[in-house]
């Protein structure tokens, strides 16, 4: 997926705005291209998990497919690695085909941001090419 550098810009300030608890939200584009990020409530309002708040998700999704598709649904990792757990594992199984990036605040200084196909219970990389 190509994103820009201010759609990455987005993700990590709203990581950094919902702290202590992780964020999530989905990003919308077309041709493996991504054009917005939208924001979702993390309904569980836990630094451990995410759970897309069920309206937020459904309006999101209703938003993107307007001009485009749902190419990647991101959340925070607010002291751990960005690298998905098995917690992230097993919700993956319920939309299998999005990437899934992994927004990590461990270095609060220097966030780190990586993609990841979560499909069939297995972690694979997810090409991300930010610019």
């Amino acid at each position: 997926m190509k994103i820009s550098r201010e759609l990455v810009d987005e993700m990590i300030a709203h990581a950094r705005e919902d702290l202590p608890n992780e964020c999530c939200g989905m990003v919308g584009g077309s041709g493996g291209v991504a054009s917005k990020v939208v924001r979702v409530e993390n309904a569980a309002a836990t630094p451990l998990r995410y759970e897309m708040d069920p309206q937020g998700q459904f309006d999101a999704l209703k938003e993107i497919e307007g001009d485009g598709e749902l190419l990647a649904i991101y959340h925070s990792h607010t002291k751990s690695a960005a690298y998905p757990s098995q917690t992230d594992v097993n919700q993956a199984q319920n939309w299998p085909e999005p990437i899934y990036v992994i927004i990590s605040l461990a270095d609060a200084e220097n966030p780190d941001v990586q993609a990841f196909h979560l499909a069939d219970l297995k972690i694979a990389d997810a090409e991300l090419e930010i610019g």
